[in-house]
């Protein structure tokens, strides 16, 4: 009879591990290292689902137009011959050179939230970056 019930216990003291293990493994948030491909990739989302507008030269636009235009330009400067090899290129390159400023006129990009406050598309974007990279 002591058998049965050490047996018993033992047996409730496993199950009890192994699903308070597998609990933790399905909630906890896996971070796998990502290519700068995909880093780059987060980016543009995050700005096309930004909660404000992207100002361009002046101009506002939607988070919508804002991530079509940076996507435009990183495939234009992919395949131009000055630009860097497209393996080359990671996403502290793409925020310097296609996400930080026109091409045209020099003038940096900025970001307006939607409860006033602005900040530089670069400086927005670099912090965004710390993020993906820290799993945060």
């Amino acid at each position: 009879m002591k058998f049965r019930g050490l047996l018993w216990y033992f047996t409730a003291i496993v199950l009890f591990l192994l699903i308070g293990v597998s609990h933790v493994t399905s909630k906890s948030n896996v971070c796998l290292p990502l290519t700068e491909e995909e880093k780059i990739e987060k980016l543009l989302k995050k700005v096309g689902l930004l909660q404000g507008s992207f100002i361009r030269n002046g101009e506002s636009h939607t988070a919508e137009e804002a991530e079509k235009h940076l996507r435009y330009k990183l495939k234009e400067a992919k395949n131009s011959f000055f630009a860097p090899d497209p393996k080359e290129w990671t996403a502290k390159l793409f925020i310097e050179k296609i996400a930080s400023k026109s091409f045209l006129s020099g003038t940096p990009y900025q970001i307006k939230f939607v409860d006033g406050k602005e900040t530089k598309s670069a400086d927005w974007l670099s912090a965004e970056l710390k993020k993906i990279e820290f799993c945060l």
